[in-house]
């Protein structure tokens, strides 16, 4: 009985290995896509497909719409019952399902075709790769197979709104021992289509001299619309960060060493016609205290070397002087 358990557990752990693997060999290049179209107007594209499994896949394409959700980049996908988007019909490829032998690449052609009625802002959807066909019926294809997928950000020209505001723009701590510090800006966008956000945020030290200047949003999120976009920037001297105990948090007070308070302003622009928004500040303090010890303990052994040395020269100083009086 034990033998048959064990045999059991071990043929379902190599299933869902096996699974998860086939699940990550398929790359697809790029990983997103963006496109500004006029009504009525088309736009095309390539999709470059890899198949890094030991064998062949038969792949199915599908495309289904989303809208934004939390604050990290998600997507929550549409049923079709609920899609009032229409972009999926927009798409043509020139082929919905082909074999892909292992190792091999291949390039897919797509075509946006833009109805001369389509709504001015933005259109959201992925085209997804996976190796079950969509049933008629069941346009989400959602079920247990590998789906890999690019997501595609359609700007449909005209008359739009464009509006957004900051949420928040804090620090992840108020004292560190050392850097990195991480600055995190919330943007929430009111309008109809999404944008990039670009700017800087600028680092000042206690006396108002600037000591870094980074992108404020350096990996360009898009904040889509009816959403909030969480965008994080980090502020280090070193991008190697040890881990461990005492002596790895001094390594690191030591790479990325800061000393005081400092002042942090972020200005970002959005939209078509660059608009900026009302710029933000957060203020921290780094105490690299590991550091400090070690200097307090030379210092203290320093200071007692001295005194004994002192010592010893009196002592001597004493000893010669009884001598000479003998």
């Amino acid at each position: 009985m034990k033998l048959f358990k064990y045999s059991f557990f071990a043929v379902l752990l190599f299933v869902l290995f096996g699974f998860i693997q086939n699940a990550s060999a398929l790359t697809v290049s790029p990983v997103v896509v963006d496109h500004e179209v006029a009504p009525g107007m088309r736009a095309t594209g390539k999709i470059m497909v890899t198949n890094e499994s030991k064998g062949p896949e038969t792949l199915y394409v599908s495309v289904q719409s989303f809208v934004a959700q939390g604050e990290e980049g998600e997507q929550r996908y549409l049923d079709e019952e609920v899609d009032v988007n229409g972009l999926p019909q927009w798409f043509r490829f020139n082929e919905k399902s082909f074999v892909l032998e292992a190792g091999k690449s291949k390039e897919l052609e797509y075509t946006l075709n833009i109805p001369a009625n389509a709504e001015p802002g933005g259109h959201y959807a992925s085209v997804f790769f996976t190796n079950t066909p969509d049933t008629e019926g069941e346009g989400s294809n959602l079920g247990i197979s590998a789906k890999t997928g690019i997501v595609f950000l359609i700007r449909v020209s005209g008359e739009v709104n464009e509006k957004a505001t900051i949420e928040s723009f804090t620090v992840n701590k108020s004292a560190f021992s050392s850097l990195p510090a991480m600055m995190s800006l919330r943007i929430r966008n009111h309008g109809s289509v999404h944008f990039r956000p670009t700017g800087t945020l600028t680092v000042r030290n206690m006396w108002g001299g600037i000591v870094a200047r980074v992108p404020a949003n350096p990996k360009k999120g898009a904040v889509l619309p009816n959403s909030v976009r969480r965008l994080d920037t980090w502020w280090a001297k070193s991008t190697d960060i040890a881990t461990g105990g005492f002596m790895a948090g001094l390594t690191n007070e030591w790479r990325n060493f800061a000393l005081g308070k400092y002042t942090a302003t972020v200005d970002v622009k959005y939209g078509s016609a660059n608009t900026a928004l009302e710029a933000q500040t957060v203020s921290f303090w780094v105490i690299p205290w590991r550091m400090g010890l070690v200097l307090l303990l030379i210092i203290v052994v320093l200071f007692l070397i001295m005194k004994v040395y002192n010592r010893a020269i009196v002592s001597s100083a004493i000893s010669k002087n009884t001598k000479h009086k003998k």
